[in-house]
């Protein structure tokens, strides 16, 4: 459960992030943006598998 809340907080702070820094910065935004997506898939994952009852 410990890991469903590190993963949430994560997102958020992406998101945060993501909106503050230019856009002018287009890598930087690029790779926060695919940081972003993957971190969401693996919530997703995780949450899944933990009402499945195959918890981590």
């Amino acid at each position: 459960m410990r890991i469903l809340l590190i993963l949430f907080l994560g997102i958020l702070v992406l998101a945060f992030s993501r909106k503050k820094i230019n856009s002018k910065y287009e890598f930087i935004h690029y790779i926060l943006s695919l940081a972003y997506y993957v971190l969401i898939i693996l919530f997703v994952y995780i949450l899944g598998m933990h009402f499945m009852g195959n918890s981590i």
